[in-house]
């Protein structure tokens, strides 16, 4: 009996043991489980469509014009800048590692900006009589665009800000520019305003076919199930010229209203919304996100 006495706390204290021990081995199995987990999720492809908006401004690096009065200065051109919304859609490609992320992102961009500038003829004689006009021109450029960007990502949770820089490498498809013409006429001893039917033409010779920007910028990653939905801001800084220094009196009839293309190079706010995809999956029940 004295034996039996000896063996239950024995066998207590053996099960104590065993429990414990199966206690700690479990969270080291769940953990290896979810290490492993955790290392796949460190490198990921995403594939998507991103869609928005750009805004283009003009950065004057020397200014021409097409009129040269003997008797006053013309008014310098006065530039609309980021006034005229264009459209941008295009892929994503990105490849991420570790909170790092290089992602090329082909895109179709349609730049708008636009400026005027003002004349004035008077009579020596009766300085009454003269002549305002105002020239309106808006330009419309299509481009094929070509970044290349490079990501850090803040966080490895369900939302996921980020910071990036880059540049991108552009390509011209097409161009047109309107000339719309105005003004007031005091010679006919009256105060007569006009506006002219505007002026359309096609205007590709008038830019450069080739341009590059660099880029810096911030953004968003929520994930939704397995999908990123991805907000994007960037700021193009152009570092070359976007117009055409050879033709710049290529248009006869532009040339013939006055105009004459400015050394410019384009600046742009670009905003788009888009929807990645990941390209590698664990399982089927496969989480883009670690959810602990």
């Amino acid at each position: 009996m004295k034996k039996l006495y000896l063996l239950i706390p024995c066998l207590f204290i053996t099960t104590l043991l065993l429990h414990a021990q199966q206690r700690r081995k479990a969270p080291t199995s769940y953990n290896a489980g979810n290490s492993q987990d955790a290392k796949f999720l460190e490198k990921q492809w995403w594939l998507g469509f991103k869609a928005g908006i750009n805004l283009s401004g003009a950065d004057v690096v020397t200014a021409y014009s097409a009129l040269s009065p003997v008797n006053y200065t013309p008014s310098a051109k006065a530039y609309d800048n980021f006034k005229h919304p264009g459209v941008v859609a295009g892929l994503e490609v990105s490849f991420y590692y570790k909170g790092f992320s290089v992602s090329f992102q082909p895109a179709y961009r349609n730049a708008i900006f636009s400026y005027t500038n003002q004349y004035l003829w008077e009579d020596p004689g009766i300085p009454e009589n003269r002549l305002e006009l105002t020239y309106a021109q808006k330009q419309q450029i299509d481009y094929a665009d070509f970044p290349l960007l490079f990501r850090y990502d803040f966080a490895s949770t369900r939302l996921r800000p980020y910071v990036q820089v880059g540049a991108v490498y552009t390509a011209l498809i097409d161009a047109t520019k309107s000339v719309t013409i105005s003004g007031i006429d005091y010679a006919s001893g009256g105060q007569n305003e006009f506006t002219n039917e505007p002026i359309i033409v096609g205007a590709k010779q008038l830019f450069a076919d080739y341009q590059w920007a660099l880029i810096g910028g911030a953004g968003v990653n929520y994930h939704v199930g397995n999908i990123r939905v991805n907000l994007d801001l960037q700021y193009r800084k152009g570092m070359s010229l976007a117009n055409s220094t050879e033709n710049r009196y290529g248009n006869a009839q532009l040339a013939g209203v006055g105009d004459a293309m400015d050394d410019i190079k384009i600046n742009s706010f670009v905003v788009t919304l888009g929807t990645l995809f990941p390209l590698r999956f664990l399982t089927k029940g496969y989480s883009s996100i670690n959810l602990k």
